[in-house]
């Protein structure tokens, strides 16, 4: 790494980069290049607008931005301060704003103009209990009382710095609390793992709501005094551009952009190497990775770990470039139980747990399900897996009943929900279906009220649209079936149904 920087939080990492790094150039978006020094500077002037606003210390700050300068000059202004950030899907709805700000009333919400989605922050008038602010391209809404400050007034190793909301796949979106140990510690053994150096330049495709944003995009970049380039809106194409013009030598992102990169794109420029996370890599995806000659490599976290193993470039290398088996990180702990026993054995799935310096310190407000997510010093990760022949582990599938859809985390409970409140619907299972380029698409198998009567997709999805429900949880794959097979309590056999729909594709190919 280019002036090894040993700091206790982000706050000390960005003071002493800029010292080391002030003519370097950090960021690039939209063939304007930006050194460590000039985003310094923007960042100290957002500082100041942001104190006169009335934020200061321990705060807690929602954002709604786009991935670009304005974004990332935000996040770091509020980090100068002091302040906690709570960085927003700039695809949420409504609802789900008003929800996480009923929930954990964040001091101050800022919001761009130019979020992307049909309703975004931006499009609040007022919002209760909230004064509203405009300031150039920006909206702001500072609470009428400010309340004691969430977290210590104290900066510190231990205090938090970025609360990153989950997908909300069983229900509510958690807000996991990371520390400044938390990060620092993941990017110091992520960029370890994969020799991450100054002379890096990554391409980011992740928001920086996203730990693949925040982590590996913002925070590894400024660990390692390197470059990064960003794109404000995905487009596969201006990827294409990217990598022609600009020396771009790495790209983690999601399964979804893997497929695109290698498949669509004709020159893949000096990319040295790709990291996926979000989901397990497909085998398609690994061989065309291995034809194009460039590796790609699984790496495996969670929000509230983020993350805690990887595929060792020996051992990838080693196993001809196809595999996704995993170990923990430098310093990380991981375990695998089944029926309350850890287990050794090889090819014996079990519930991954996992210990160290990167686990989470929480859920915001939520003390029940922090409790519940640990069995003593383990996070619980939900995850099923196996130890492969070699001792590395394997990631089988989620314990939980979620569908992971292009890297994102939907619940099938949710979907099937939606669909029962159409018309002649009596019953209905929803589940993933296996799919090369997006990891899984969304299947439901539908029992009709009305059996003598008929149901196409097309006519669900009309039905879907009348009642509002958003296109991510619309079905993709429909069958009309006499009946869902079920447990003696009730509960559907989805091992069944995924067993009939592994069958189906087997016989189709």
């Amino acid at each position: 790494m280019n002036g090894s920087i040993n700091a206790a939080t982000v706050k000390e990492l960005w003071s002493q980069r800029l010292k080391q790094n002030n003519n370097k150039v950090f960021l690039i978006e939209s063939n304007r290049q930006y050194t460590y020094g000039e985003i310094g500077q923007l960042v100290d002037e957002k500082a100041a607008l942001l104190t006169s606003s009335g934020i200061k210390q321990g705060d807690l700050v929602a954002l709604q931005f786009e991935l670009d300068v304005e974004d990332i000059t935000t996040i770091l202004a509020c980090i100068k301060i002091g302040a906690v950030i709570n960085p927003l899907n700039p695809h949420f709805d409504i609802d789900e704003v008003e929800n996480l700000v009923n929930r954990f009333k964040p001091f101050a919400i800022i919001s761009q103009k130019s979020v992307r989605g049909r309703d975004t922050i931006n499009n609040f008038i007022s919002l209760e209990h909230y004064q509203t602010k405009e300031i150039g391209d920006l909206k702001l809404f500072i609470r009428n009382d400010h309340l004691k400050p969430l977290f210590s007034d104290n900066i510190g190793k231990d205090t938090p710095i970025i609360i990153i909301n989950t997908s909300g796949t069983s229900g509510l979106p958690k807000g996991v609390i990371l520390s400044n140990k938390n990060v620092l510690s993941a990017e110091r053994k992520y960029n370890r793992a994969f020799s991450i150096t100054s002379n890096e330049m990554i391409l980011l495709l992740s928001g920086m709501y996203h730990a693949i944003g925040f982590h590996h995009g913002l925070i590894s970049t400024i660990m390692a005094g390197s470059t990064i380039v960003i794109l404000q809106h995905y487009d596969i194409n201006q990827v294409q551009q990217l990598l022609v013009k600009w020396p771009i030598t790495c790209i983690d992102s999601l399964p979804t952009i893997m497929y695109d990169l290698l498949f669509k794109v004709k020159n893949l420029g000096k990319l040295r190497m790709l990291i996926c996370g979000g989901d397990k890599i497909k085998d398609g995806i690994l061989q065309k990775a291995k034809e194009r000659k460039v590796p790609l490599y699984n790496c495996y976290g969670l929000t509230e770990a983020v993350p805690f193993s990887y595929t060792p470039p020996d051992y990838f290398a080693e196993h001809g470039k196809m595999t996704t088996a995993v170990t923990p990180m430098a310093g990380i702990k991981t375990r695998i139980v089944k029926d309350h026993r850890v287990i050794k054995k090889t090819n014996v799935q079990g519930l991954i747990e996992v210990a160290g310096p990167i686990i989470f310190k929480g859920y915001l407000n939520n003390l029940k399900k922090t409790t519940e997510s640990f069995d003593g010093k383990w996070f619980i990760t939900g995850d099923i897996g196996h130890y492969n022949q070699d001792g590395l582990f394997e990631i089988d599938g989620r314990s939980s009943d979620k569908i992971i859809r292009g890297g994102e985390n939907i619940s099938a409970h949710i979907i099937e929900d939606k669909i029962r409140s159409c018309h002649n619907i009596k019953d209905v299972a929803v589940l993933g279906v296996p799919d090369i380029r997006l990891g899984q698409r969304i299947g439901a198998f539908v029992v009709l009220d009305d059996g003598k009567q008929f149901l196409t997709k097309d006519e669900l999805l009309d039905q879907l649209k009348e009642h509002k429900v958003d296109k991510k949880l619309w079905p993709e794959k429909l069958w009309v079936v006499d009946s869902l097979p079920k447990t003696a309590n009730g509960k559907v056999k989805k091992y069944l149904l995924k067993n009939w729909l592994e069958g189906k594709i087997a016989n189709e190919k």
